[in-house]
């Protein structure tokens, strides 16, 4: 955890690195996009906030991203599910 007066120093920097890269690759984001930049700041946060061990930064963010992901999901089913009963229907 950060506190007043204190930084990152060069190993954490390197660290959060890392685990940006690796979110991005898993989820097939951009490095450059705006989602990557989303991503890197969330990291900062739960860095800032006590989550300090690569692990737990990994397992955090693939969270995240798997509970944003899932609406997302049951939405598409949705309106498949929408489509076929309207073609049976038909």
């Amino acid at each position: 955890m950060l506190y007043p007066g204190q930084f990152l120093r060069p190993p954490e920097i390197h660290m959060l690195s890392r685990v940006c890269r690796a979110i991005c690759q898993d989820n097939g984001i951009s490095p450059e996009s705006p989602q990557a930049q989303r991503t890197a700041s969330h990291l900062m946060k739960m860095f800032m906030n006590g989550l300090t061990r690569e692990e737990e930064l990994l397992d955090a963010s693939r969270n995240r991203l798997a509970r944003r992901k899932q609406p997302l999901e049951q939405t598409l089913l949705l309106r498949h599910l929408g489509d076929d009963s309207q073609t049976q229907v038909g």
